[in-house]
C-alpha cells in the first residue's frame, strides 16, 4: 500500500483527540499540586477512554477504518511504552506526553504529502522535507523539556523535596548572613523589608544592609539610622549597613563587596531584594536542607503583593506559572534553577564559584550553573516565603523582563560548551542540567526564529502564489478537525496551569495571558541583545510612586502598538489577495496574523492600564504608593 496524505489523516486526529482528552483528564485528576484525586475511572479506563474517543472521531471525519484503527493502536502501544518506561507517570500524563511527541513525527510527511498533492514544485517539496527532518531530530529534545517542565501535571511520584523541612531544632544552627543590596530605593519601603527581617523566627543571623551607588544621601541615611535603631534595640550588632559609592557590577558587585565583609563564621548566605517582605519562618524552614553536604543552595518562588488593581493583577498571574510550575518541575530533574531573591546559599560553595557574575544581567540565576558544575545540588520549593512590589508602569515591567530575557541568552554564549552533551562536553554537569539549562537560554532564540520563520515563509508563500509559481491548497476536513481540537485543548491546559497556582478567576487567567503576551516583543529584544558581546547595562526596577500618564503608556508601548497595525495591514493585504491564493490558505493566514497581533496590541492594552490604574490611584487622593504605605503601617 502507497503511503498517501489521506492514509496520515486519521492519525492527526486521533493525536489531536488524545491530546484534548489528555488535557480533559489531568484537570480532574489534578486538583493541586502534587495532588491526584481518586476517581472512579482507572488508568486503564482512561486510556481506553482516550484512544477509543479519538478514534471515533477520526472515523467520523475520515471515513477510514483500517488506518484509523492503526493510528489508535500505535497512539495505544506508545502510550503504554512510555508509561512502562516512566512507571511514576500517571496514564493521563503519560499520554499528553505520548500525543505531541507522535504528531511532531506525523506531522511532517503529512505535510510533505498534502502538498505534493497539491502539485509543489520538487523544490518546495525538499524545503518541506528538510523541515519535517528537522522537526523528528527535534522529538526527543522537546520531549525531555515538556517532561520536566510539566512534572506537576504529569507525575503520581516524587523523588524530590516538595516542601520545605518542619522549623529548625538541632543544638547548632548555622550562621546566616542575610545580604539586602539596594540602590537609590524608597526608605520606607527598604525598612519594611528590614524590619521583616528582623522578626524572623532564627537567631543566629547578620543583616548585611548594602547600599550601593546611591547620591541622594535622603534615601540612605534613613536606612543607616533604623539599622542603628534595631542594634540598639536588640543589644547588639545584628543590623549592618554600609554605603558602598563608587562600587561598579550592580547588584552583583554589591553582593559581592558583601561576600568581603560578611561575618566569617556564617556559612549560609541568604539573599533578599530590598522591597521583599520574608516570612518569619524563611530560614528555620529552609536551612535543614544544608545538612546534606551536597546541597549547595536553595530556591525559593518570586512572589508578590500589593495587586489589587487591574494591571497589576495581571502581571501578578503572568509571574505565577512559570515559577509555581515549570521551575518546581524542573527540580524534579536535578536542574534546580536560582532566581534571586528568596535563596539561601552555602557560602563555602559560593566562594568555590567564585561569587557572583558581574558579566550577567541575571547573576541570580547564572550562579546556579557554576554551582552545579561544582557538584553540589540545588533545591527549588513552590511555597512562598517572602513577596516584593510588581513594577508600577509597564516600561519598568519591561526592563525588568529584558534583564530576565536577555541573562540566561548571555549565559548560553558563555557556557555553551558546558552545555553540550557528552562526550562533547565536560562531564561537570549532569545531563538533565545541561538540557535544561540550554532550553532555558534558547528560548526567547527559538520563539524570534520561529516569528521570523513564519513571516518570511508566509509571506512568500502568499507572493508565490499570486503569480503562479505554486499552486492553491485545499486543506481537507482532517486538518480542520485537527485545527478545531487544538483550539479546544489549549484553554483547558492553560485553566489547570493556573489553577494550580492558585488563579481561581478566568478574567484573571485572561489577564495573565494578556500580560504574558505583552512581552512578547521585548522578550525578542533580549534575546537578540543578550547575543552581544559588549556589556549591556542593568537597569533597576524603581519602586517611587508616580502619577499616570498616557502619554508614558503610548511611548512604552510605541514599538508593539505599530508591529500590531502592520499585522493589520498584512490582514488587509491577504484578505485582498483571497481568491489568488486560495480560501483556505487566507483563513489561516487570516487567523494567525490576527492571534499574532493581538500579542502586540497587548502591550497597549497593558500599557493603558498600568497608567490608568496609576491615574485612578491619584485621583482617589492617594498616590500609587500609598497601598503599599498602607501595609507597611498595619503589619509594622
Amino acid at each position: 500500500m502507497q503511503l498517501t496524505r489521506s492514509l496520515l489523516d486519521p492519525a492527526l486526529i486521533q493525536l489531536a483527540g488524545m491530546s484534548l482528552v489528555s488535557a480533559l483528564l489531568i484537570a480532574w485528576t489534578v486538583p493541586a499540586a502534587y495532588r491526584r484525586r481518586r476517581v472512579a475511572i482507572g488508568g486503564q479506563a482512561q486510556l481506553v477512554l482516550a484512544i477509543l474517543s479519538s478514534a471515533v472521531l477520526a472515523m467520523l471525519v475520515t471515513g477510514q477504518p483500517i488506518p484509523t484503527l492503526i493510528a489508535a493502536g500505535i497512539g495505544a502501544s506508545a502510550t503504554i511504552a512510555l508509561r512502562l518506561a516512566l512507571p511514576r507517570l500517571t496514564l493521563p500524563g503519560a499520554i499528553g506526553l505520548t500525543a505531541p511527541s507522535l504528531m511532531m513525527l506525523v506531522g511532517g510527511p503529512w505535510s510533505y504529502l498534502l502538498l505534493q498533492e497539491a502539485g509543489y514544485p520538487d523544490w518546495a517539496l525538499r524545503l518541506v522535507a528538510v523541515s519535517a527532518g528537522v522537526s523528528v531530530l527535534m522529538v526527543g529534545y522537546v520531549f525531555a523539556g515538556r517532561l520536566a517542565q510539566q512534572a506537576l501535571l504529569t507525575h503520581r511520584h516524587y523523588a524530590r523535596a516538595t516542601t520545605p523541612l518542619a522549623p529548625y531544632q538541632a543544638a547548632r544552627l548555622p550562621k546566616v548572613s542575610i545580604q539586602l543590596p539596594c540602590y537609590a530605593e524608597p526608605p520606607h519601603v527598604v525598612i519594611a523589608a528590614i524590619d521583616r527581617l528582623a522578626r524572623l523566627d532564627y537567631p543566629n543571623l547578620e543583616v548585611m544592609v548594602c547600599d550601593n551607588n546611591t547620591k541622594d544621601e535622603a534615601l540612605w541615611r534613613p536606612l543607616e539610622a533604623h539599622c542603628r535603631r534595631l542594634n540598639a534595640k536588640l543589644g547588639f550588632d545584628r543590623f549592618r549597613f554600609f554605603h558602598v559609592s563608587p562600587l561598579p557590577g550592580a547588584k552583583a558587585g554589591a553582593l559581592n563587596f558583601c561576600l568581603t565583609q560578611m561575618a566569617p563564621d556564617a556559612e549560609l548566605i541568604a539573599v533578599i531584594d530590598a522591597d521583599y517582605y520574608s516570612r518569619p519562618d524563611f530560614l528555620s524552614r529552609l536551612v535543614g536542607f544544608f545538612d546534606d553536604a551536597a546541597v549547595g543552595y536553595i530556591q525559593t518562588p518570586h512572589d508578590y503583593r500589593d495587586h489589587e488593581s487591574t494591571y497589576l493583577r495581571n502581571c501578578y498571574w503572568e509571574y505565577m506559572p512559570s515559577n509555581k510550575i515549570d521551575m518546581a518541575g524542573v527540580q524534579e530533574y536535578g536542574a534546580a534553577f536560582t532566581i534571586g531573591t528568596m535563596c539561601i546559599l552555602r557560602t563555602k560553595a559560593l566562594r568555590e564559584a567564585g561569587g557572583w557574575a558581574e558579566w550577567c544581567l541575571t547573576e541570580d540565576s547564572e550562579v546556579s550553573i557554576r554551582l552545579r558544575a561544582l557538584g553540589y545540588e540545588g533545591v527549588y520549593l513552590r511555597e512562598t516565603f517572602g513577596r516584593g512590589l510588581i513594577p508600577a508602569t509597564f516600561g519598568d515591567y519591561k526592563k525588568q523582563r529584558f534583564r530576565w530575557t536577555a541573562g540566561p541568552v548571555q549565559q548560553l554564549r558563555r557556557y555553551w560548551r558546558l552545555f553540550l552533551p557528552a562526550p562533547f562536553g565536560p562531564r561537570s554537569l549532569g545531563g538533565w542540567s545541561k538540557l535544561l539549562e540550554f532550553q532555558r537560554s534558547v528560548v526567547p532564540l527559538t520563539r524570534l526564529v520561529g516569528a521570523a520563520t513564519a513571516i518570511v515563509g508566509g509571506g512568500a508563500t502568499a507572493v508565490l502564489t499570486v503569480h503562479g509559481v505554486l499552486p492553491t491548497i485545499t486543506l481537507p476536513d482532517a486538518a480542520w478537525a485537527t485545527v478545531a481540537l487544538g483550539v479546544a485543548t489549549a484553554p483547558v491546559t492553560l485553566w489547570q496551569r493556573y489553577r494550580l497556582t492558585g488563579c481561581t478567576r478566568i478574567r484573571d487567567m485572561i489577564g495573565g495571558e494578556i500580560a504574558r503576551m505583552s512581552l512578547t516583543w521585548v522578550a525578542m529584544l533580549g534575546g537578540i541583545a543578550g547575543l552581544s558581546r559588549k556589556p549591556i547595562a542593568w537597569q533597576r526596577t524603581p519602586k517611587f510612586a508616580v502619577a499616570g500618564s498616557l502619554s508614558r503608556a503610548f511611548s512604552a508601548s510605541a514599538p508593539e502598538t505599530a508591529i500590531g497595525f502592520a499585522h493589520l495591514g498584512a490582514i488587509g493585504g491577504v484578505l485582498a489577495a483571497g481568491d489568488a491564493i486560495g480560501a483556505d490558505f487566507s483563513t489561516l493566514a487570516v487567523a494567525g496574523l490576527l492571534m499574532s497581533s493581538l500579542r502586540f496590541f497587548a502591550a497597549t492594552a497593558m500599557a493603558v492600564l498600568s497608567e490608568r490604574d496609576l491615574a485612578i490611584a491619584e485621583r482617589a487622593g492617594k498616590d500609587a504608593d500609598m497601598p503599599r504605605r498602607a501595609s507597611v503601617k498595619a503589619e509594622a
